[in-house]
């Protein structure tokens, strides 16, 4: 299986390189990039899908092409052709345990029109008081299996109870 991931963090690796040595990145090629890795987040999630996989291969070639370039004009032949390997050998990692797919950042289940915070539980475990916070405030929590409570509410009320969870906490000294 190809590892687009590791193609996309290497060609990131370049793009920082070439920036450094004082080259300017087109926008097109940030942006592709950008969009060749959601791809590949989507296509890890749905790897049976060979229309996302074929955009994927599409964008990244480009981008690769784009960036190599540039690291020739920048740094010269052996310079563009060192990374034109590195980039290769991206694509041919195996993919590991320590890569696992990426935790979507989308939260379900908030009402359209109310404002939400993800709290670790950590961070509230000194405050005893919640349920009644929550209350005072029409505040309604959910827990997450992240080890995050997801808050939702009116803005001014979500505001309002960070707030005060943030004086509770500073009198508890911690």
């Amino acid at each position: 299986m190809t590892n687009y991931s590791a193609a996309a963090r290497t060609m990131d690796e370049l793009m920082l390189e070439l920036i450094e040595k004082g080259a300017t990145i087109p926008p097109h090629v940030v942006s592709d990039l950008k969009s060749g890795r959601s791809l590949t987040n989507i296509w890890l999630r749905k790897t049976d899908d060979a229309d996302i996989e074929m955009k994927t291969m599409t964008i990244l070639q480009n981008v690769e092409m784009n960036l190599l370039s540039l690291a020739e004009v920048v740094g010269g032949v052996e310079y563009a052709d060192g990374w034109q390997k590195k980039i290769g050998g991206a694509y041919l990692e195996e993919a590991t345990s320590a890569s696992p797919v990426p935790a979507s950042k989308f939260v379900s289940g908030v009402p359209k029109g109310k404002h939400w915070v993800r709290v670790k539980k950590i961070e509230l475990k000194a405050v005893r008081e919640l349920d009644t916070l929550l209350g005072e405030f029409t505040l309604s929590a959910l827990e997450q299996e992240d080890g995050y409570i997801l808050i939702q509410g009116d803005k001014e009320n979500v505001s309002a109870f960070l707030k005060a969870i943030r004086q509770i906490i500073g009198k508890n000294g911690e």
